[in-house]
């Protein structure tokens, strides 16, 4: 072999990569406040906003709190990307939450982020140039969370809250 010092450097590099997280939590406060970021979005039959603050614990991320935006009278489609990217922000937000209570054919919602939902994502990330921690919650019960940004995109099984 003409360069032996590559393997072991190569090898250093990998070990040193944290493996990226596989699951994630959310704190009974937090869960708590989704509950009412999605009965506020039924009441008010509009789409709600919210910040998100997190943390990586190992291969966890926490979803630690919600809340930071007025949800009253204040919908996705109402909120810019400019009021979430500097609201929403850090140290003390990682991302943002937010609710889809239409139904795509009567009866199922949608349980994924839009095309308009990734570009707030991929501009919060290079707003912060940091991965940032997303999440929608698609009925009384069910979230899909993803990280996304710099880091590249990271997405979790749908689950309950």
């Amino acid at each position: 072999m003409r360069y032996p010092f590559i393997l072991p450097l190569l090898a250093v590099a990998l070990a040193a990569r944290p493996a990226p997280p596989s699951t994630f939590q959310i704190d009974p406060n937090a869960r708590a406040d989704l509950h009412r970021l999605w009965g506020a979005s039924i009441a008010a039959r509009a789409e709600q906003v919210a910040c998100l603050a997190s943390v990586i614990d190992g291969d966890t991320v926490r979803i630690t709190r919600v809340g930071g935006l007025e949800a009253h009278g204040l919908d996705s489609l109402a909120v810019g990307a400019g009021t979430s990217l500097e609201s929403c922000g850090p140290p003390a937000w990682q991302g943002t939450v937010h609710t889809h209570i239409a139904l795509y054919d009567g009866h199922r919602p949608y349980s994924i982020f839009s095309g308009s939902d990734r570009g707030v994502m991929l501009t919060w990330g290079q707003r912060w140039r940091i991965d940032g921690t997303f999440c929608l919650l698609f009925s009384e019960t069910s979230i899909h969370c993803e990280l996304d940004g710099p880091g590249g995109s990271l997405i979790f099984p749908s689950t309950t809250y």
